[in-house]
């Protein structure tokens, strides 16, 4: 998994539009390894999100990024967290490890005009975002997704529901070891939606999750990372997991 952070002197840069680097951290097994600072020539919005998706990035890190950046960032199939700042390899690792507090929408880049918002303005709703009232899941899943580039849009990002995601492939003996566990939990937990991911046939999906070992489990809620785990596992630790995200 690639992560992509405005950055300037180690901290998140305030403002997407405005950065003239970002430094790209390359994360496995949930731990940052290597990262590098690259300079942006082009400033469009269309042209960062390219060059950033160019780079094998998958995840935005951000703080304020308006409708216009997060348009053109979603557009190149990169997930975005945004209102997030402080120290840049603070909150890497904080997202890494589920620690991390961000939004998924828009926030106040610039008002109209083209000045800079510097604080709080009653047009945007604030600079960290409108609060939002939880979630609370009203429909009933009977049949595992299978998740692929096609519906993963529609699946996982437009749905605000809690989702568990098995990273799996037909070789893998350990996957087919919990691929009844999965299923069986899969029928007693209706108000979350489980889903699998041949890492095989979908390997962009892995490479989004950063997913190097099989099986994982993933859970995302409102296009959030919340936690996962890889191994074979019991269907009490699955349980356990996702009720620590509810």
């Amino acid at each position: 998994m690639k992560i992509a952070v405005p950055y300037e002197n180690g901290e998140v840069f305030p403002h997407f539009g405005h950065a003239a680097e970002f430094k790209i951290y390359t994360a496995e097994d949930f731990k940052p390894i290597e990262s590098e600072i690259v300079k942006i020539e082009d400033a469009s919005h269309e042209a960062v999100a390219g060059y950033l998706k160019k780079r094998g990035v998958d995840l935005l890190i951000c703080d304020s990024i308006g409708d216009g950046a997060r348009e053109a960032v979603e557009a190149a199939h990169i997930l975005l967290c945004s209102n997030v700042s402080g120290k840049a390899d603070e909150v890497v690792e904080q997202f890494l490890d589920g620690s991390l507090d961000f939004t998924t929408g828009s926030s106040c880049e610039q008002h109209d005009g083209g000045s800079a918002c510097g604080g709080c303005c009653g047009s945007c709703g604030g600079c960290h975002g409108e609060d939002r009232e939880p979630y609370e899941e009203t429909r009933t899943f009977t049949q595992i997704v299978h998740l692929t580039e096609e519906n993963f849009q529609q699946e996982v990002l437009d749905d605000p529901g809690l989702i568990v995601i098995d990273f799996w492939a037909e070789w893998c003996q350990p996957c087919r070891m919990m691929a009844p566990v999965f299923e069986e939990l899969s029928k007693e937990e209706d108000k979350v939606k489980f889903c699998k991911v041949n890492v095989d046939e979908q390997p962009a999906l892995a490479s989004m999750f950063g997913i190097d070992s099989i099986p994982t489990l993933a859970v995302v809620q409102d296009r959030r990372t919340l936690t996962g785990m890889v191994g074979v596992h019991g269907k009490e630790d699955i349980r356990s997991m996702l009720n620590s995200c509810r």
